[in-house]
């Protein structure tokens, strides 16, 4: 149980820094080498755990996406929030998380204009998050306007990946969501401990 736990971690660790050093060069430009030695791995090592660069790449994106969806998820689930709060924090979640750091561009090339190997999965992994916003504005009962809750989750999620270039760090990015959501659902700005920070 020790060994299948530590062989987990050292998958975890390979992961996390393959994600890092593939966004930082781009998949033809990145090695089995420079993730080995970013992962603090022997390039044998890496091997026993990934055959190929394609199959590391394809399982490193993989990887980020369902942790994405995780903390969607969570931030959906959240009892203790209003729906703003909870759309603000699920686009957050999937938009945000690298805005403000070198990694921002890096990764959205992979996922959107990246090699043959991952196929459809970002936009699956888009329409799974659509469906769950729109979900979630579907759940806390019907609208006064004609919007459906698909058409908000789509103009939030429209209106969320124009600002994650546009804006300079994460703490902004989380201000424009919080104002956008609140004006797409209606509800009262974050009280003075839950504004971000």
């Amino acid at each position: 149980m020790t060994t299948m736990r530590g062989g987990a971690q050292r998958r975890e660790r390979v992961l996390t820094a393959a994600l890092d050093v593939f966004a930082t060069f781009g998949f033809r430009k990145t090695s089995m080498d420079s993730v080995a030695q970013a992962a603090d791995i022997s390039r044998p090592g890496l091997y026993f755990l990934f055959e190929s660069k394609d199959v590391l790449f394809r399982e490193t994106m993989r990887h980020a996406m369902d942790g994405t969806m995780a903390d969607v998820h969570a931030a959906l689930d959240d009892p203790t929030a209003s729906l703003a709060e909870r759309l603000a924090a699920a686009l957050d979640a999937w938009l945000g998380r690298y805005v403000g750091t070198h990694l921002n561009r890096g990764v959205d090339a992979l996922m959107e204009q990246g090699p043959q190997q991952l196929g459809d999965l970002y936009d699956e992994y888009r329409t799974l998050i659509l469906a769950s916003l729109a979900r979630a504005i579907a759940d806390d009962g019907p609208r006064s306007d004609a919007a459906t809750p698909a058409d908000v989750a789509d103009m939030l999620h429209a209106a969320a990946t124009g600002w994650k270039y546009r804006v300079s760090s994460r703490h902004e990015f989380k201000n424009k969501l919080d104002t956008a959501t609140r004006i797409a659902v209606g509800g009262q700005p974050p009280s003075s401990h839950q504004q971000v920070h």
